[in-house]
């Protein structure tokens, strides 16, 4: 039985909320964060002078008051978030400010109409657009715009379809697209930056480690320098932070990334640490702390960055981009006499010369996301503006797994999508936490809160005892149940009940090699979830056994929201491995998150971390696949096979064949369709496939010179047409002696053909001949014809648009490298801009037709470089084989023998064999 959920973040009554909405108005002001909510709530008390005011406080009045869009891009400092106070009186036309704030610790009150000033999050404020709560009258107040998010970039659309006013502010950022995306009629550039304080900005060509060397630190002790180093990962800035302490134990050494509670720099940003000082910081610190007495900082010029490849978030080590460097720098550049800029980078920076750039935006990799949040509102993605193109393929993804999980139905959500959306949690956890009993409720709210066993606990961690033998997740949760039974209480938070930690949290933490942010966050959200479930926090919290372990893994087995790995392979047959700190084994079945990086040579890989499921479960809840009717052509004889598979989640765990001869009356027509497919695709074994395919060629080069005139004859249409002809066909005997043709004539008149020859297969450029690949384009519903040069690589670099030949129809261009792929291009300039980079496009999804009509030069230098992709990826034909003996399942529909084409992919006499190597020799 589903359980009710309360989304209790949404306005209690939201009639009388609606009902409540001043004439004016609400201000409705969105923060990155938790902690950014507090700072504007304290900021909306406050009138203190700044530079922003005094620079700029008359225009932003006046453009409040005109009812107009604007933004503020200001640097850090200058006090923009003090001047949402201005901004609110003048559009509410009073002094007198309720304000109120909703956030993961504060839910939404009967006092929520009452407020006029409305602090949400990101997350929050997704959800009142979804309700209907933020109207067309409020204004929104966006503070660090620059701080994207899937969730963010979200409500930027959700409130231009409400058709909400906009302001925005920002820290260094190019303003250009937030002015014209969000309709600004000004924005307003400020930055406390003093000519006089510029700092002395360093490239140096050395990793942080070596940079921190002796006559560096001997200086900073000299000098009494308050340093602050930005490393991109948690453990960089631990190992700095701990360098530093034990060989300059005079330097007051600490460190700040996203696992630590702020609390812990408390004194550097009061100003009570003395100097020298040196603080290692991820860039959690680089735009949101205020460092006391910091004149040196240390940029290491990395960052990891989600880069979304084919709809997968890819974790990438990248460089930091112009905003990254100006914001750190901006700490101290024009801020402080004798600053220092130190950008420890393997590249040639010129720091004057970095200028604000356009953002990066996160939505394109969260398809699911948008999914449910366009089911809910009853609207088609294309409806949503949104500030970046939607991946379309990941989208129809997504949409198609929330329709199969029962999420979403005709378009909207369902009433159990409702209350899986209701949670707090992500989906996967939602879905479990909806269709679980009681006794396993405390488990689940603890591990939905808890990013991950990894993201828990540093590298240097004591699980003794507490380890639940295949899962992370209930492991995760011991190390949760221990904290809270050593140094936890109930108490209350702006009068909710929570798990709080008194001081004793810090050593336990510190011996178990665990971060007190993540015990303190999971505290937190396990609360919400218990709220919105309308239970008691328990009380007592007992560890994880062998008995819950069962049920969880049960529980996952029956519904699994979550990746699978079989094996180490994905459904699709992705290799996946177990991460390097889970605590669960490497093979069987595993359910979890599953995570992609790129590794040293920029190649996806795949990790998982969950838990262990036992195959007698993954059996249990498998389901038998519909018989189909399959054309093996591996099969010499009876390759027409039926097929009945055991399936679960994407997997085939096992299947059988049997032999077609004669065809079952009720598969008949689906037997015709397999086999005039097969036909099609050049696999059948029938005499036909060889007649036929020089007239099949014909009319399909016909078809691209005539610019598309004549008919086409593509994989759809050459199927309908055998399977026409098989209409009458029952067994494989007829088939086998079935006629079948296609008729050039039926396709291309006489006259048009000749017309068609006489058009050229060359043209000569600086003396050389370059074919002619004439093609059809289908864009934006028109179809013209096209004539795509292939030209070498060579030529193409050097080429000029005076060489370019005049041809009866737009000239395109098309250069073959063969294992390194085919470069296409509309322009000569797009061309030549894309052979300068250093490996060629990775080949966009087709379909089996748009392949089928490709030329054949160009078929097989595809064929080749999708070979030596797979190869550098460290391919198939490893896993394969790997997994072969083993008789484990394996993914649906994918086949094996690639160790054959991970061979091939070596290139021309080179062979994967060390001893015929050494014969060679």
């Amino acid at each position: 039985m589903q359980r009710t959920v309360t989304d209790r973040y949404l306005p209690p009554d939201r009639e009388a909320f609606v009902a409540a909405e001043p004439p004016t108005g609400r201000l409705i002001v969105i923060a990155p964060t938790r902690a950014a909510c507090e700072t504007i709530e304290l900021a909306l008390r406050l009138r203190i002078p700044t530079i922003l005011e005094k620079q700029h406080g008359q225009e932003i009045r006046e453009l409040a008051a005109a009812g107009k869009g604007f933004g503020i891009v200001a640097g850090t400092g200058t006090g923009k978030t003090l001047s949402i106070r201005p901004i609110a009186e003048t559009i509410l036309g009073t002094g007198v400010l309720k304000t109120g704030v909703v956030n993961r610790e504060r839910e939404a009150t009967p006092e929520t109409p009452s407020w006029n000033v409305i602090v949400v999050t990101t997350g929050i404020a997704r959800r009142w657009f979804q309700d209907g709560d933020i109207l067309p009258s409020d204004t929104l107040v966006v503070d660090e715009i620059h701080q994207t998010s899937a969730e963010l970039e979200l409500c930027l659309a959700l409130g231009k379809r409400v058709g909400c006013r906009f302001i925005w502010l920002s820290a260094t950022v190019d303003p250009t697209f937030y002015a014209r995306y969000l309709n600004a009629a000004a924005v307003l550039e400020t930055s406390a930056f003093d000519p006089s304080k510029a700092a002395d900005v360093k490239i140096v060509r050395k990793d942080p480690r070596t940079f921190l060397d002796d006559r560096f630190l001997q200086a900073v002790v000299k000098e009494r320098r308050g340093v602050g180093m930005f490393l991109p990962t948690r453990a960089g800035v631990e190992e700095a932070a701990e360098l530093v302490g034990d060989r300059f134990p005079r330097i007051n050494s600490a460190f700040y990334h996203g696992g630590e509670p702020i609390r812990v720099i408390r004194p550097f940003l009061e100003g009570e640490e003395k100097k020298p000082y040196f603080l290692a910081m991820t860039a959690a610190g680089q735009s949101a702390l205020n460092v006391q007495g910091l004149d040196t900082v240390v940029i290491d010029d990395t960052r990891f960055s989600n880069v979304i490849e084919r709809g997968k978030n890819v974790l990438t080590r990248v460089h930091l981009g112009a905003n990254e460097i100006l914001q750190m720098a901006g700490r101290v550049h024009g801020r402080v006499a004798g600053g220092r800029v130190f950008i420890l980078s393997d590249r040639d920076i010129h720091f004057s010369s970095l200028r604000p750039t356009a953002p990066e935006f996160q939505l394109a990799g969260d398809s699911e996301r948008v999914a449910m949040t366009c089911a809910d509102l009853g609207v088609a993605a294309d409806q949503l503006e949104l500030p970046v193109p939607l991946d379309r393929v990941a989208y129809r993804k997504a949409v198609t797994l929330l329709e199969r999980r029962g999420i979403i139905e005709n378009g909207r959500l369902s009433r159990y999508g409702k209350s899986v959306e209701a949670m707090p949690v992500d989906r996967p956890w939602a879905e479990l936490l909806v269709n679980a009993d009681d006794e396993l409720i405390p488990y689940l709210a603890v591990m939905s809160s808890i990013e991950s066993l990894h993201r828990m606990t540093r590298e240097e961690r004591d699980l003794s005892g507490v380890i639940v033998p295949g899962s992370d997740n209930l492991t995760a949760y011991n190390l949760y149940a221990e904290a809270y039974a050593h140094c936890g209480y109930i108490g209350e938070v702006y009068g909710l009940p929570r798990h709080l930690f008194d001081e004793s949290i810090e050593g336990w933490a510190e011996q178990r090699g665990v971060l007190v942010k993540a015990i303190e966050d999971a505290a937190l959200a396990t609360a919400s979830i218990y709220r919105a479930l309308g239970m008691e926090l328990p009380t007592k919290m007992v560890n994880a056994r062998d008995h819950i372990y069962r049920k969880f893994a049960e529980l996952l087995a029956q519904y699994m929201p979550f990746d699978l790995v079989i094996n180490e392979q994905t459904a699709d047959g992705t290799e996946a491995r177990v991460s390097k700190t889970s605590v669960a084994g490497s093979w069987g079945a595993i359910a979890g998150d599953l995570r992609y990086f790129a590794d040293r040579s920029g190649i996806p890989r795949a990790a998982i971390e969950g838990t262990q499921i036992p195959i007698e479960l993954i059996y249990r809840y498998a389901t038998r696949g519909k018989v189909e009717v399959v054309y093996d052509a591996r099969r010499k004889h009876g390759p027409l096979v039926l097929k009945r598979s055991l399936d679960y989640f994407g997997f085939e765990l096992e299947s059988e064949l049997e032999t077609v001869e004669e065809f079952p009356p009720e598969l008949a027509t689906e037997a015709r369709h397999v086999l005039a497919e097969a036909l099609a695709r050049n696999e059948a074994r029938h005499f036909a496939v060889k007649k036929n395919r020089e007239a099949i060629e014909d009319i399909r080069e016909a078809y691209k010179r005539s610019g598309g005139e004549t008919k086409r004859l593509g994989m759809p249409e050459l199927t309908a047409l055998y399977e026409q002809q098989l209409a009458h066909v029952s067994s494989m005997n007829e088939f086998q002696s079935a006629r079948l043709g296609v008729d050039v004539d039926s396709f291309i008149p006489v006259k048009v053909r000749e017309k068609l020859d006489r058009l050229p297969d060359q043209v000569t450029i600086r003396d050389r001949d370059v074919e002619i690949d004439y093609d059809v384009e289908e864009r934006d519903g028109e179809r013209r014809g096209v004539a795509r040069l292939r030209l070498p690589e060579k030529v193409a670099r050097t080429l000029t648009a005076a060489e370019i030949p005049d041809l009866d129809r737009p000239v395109r261009f098309v250069v073959l490298r063969g294992q390194r792929g085919a470069v296409r291009a509309d322009t000569l300039e797009d061309l030549q801009e894309r052979l300068a980079q250093p490996w060629s496009p990775d080949e966009v999804e087709e379909t089996q037709d748009d392949r089928s009509m490709l030329s054949h030069a160009e078929s097989e230098v595809r064929r080749i470089a999708g070979e030596f992709r797979q190869h550098r990826r460290g391919g198939d034909h490893r896993h394969g084989a790997r997994h072969g003996s083993r008789g484990g399942p394996r993914p649906g529909g994918r086949g094996r023998g690639g160790s054959k084409e991970g061979g091939r992919a070596r290139g021309p006499g080179r062979s994967s064999d060390p001893r015929r190597r050494r014969r060679g020799r």
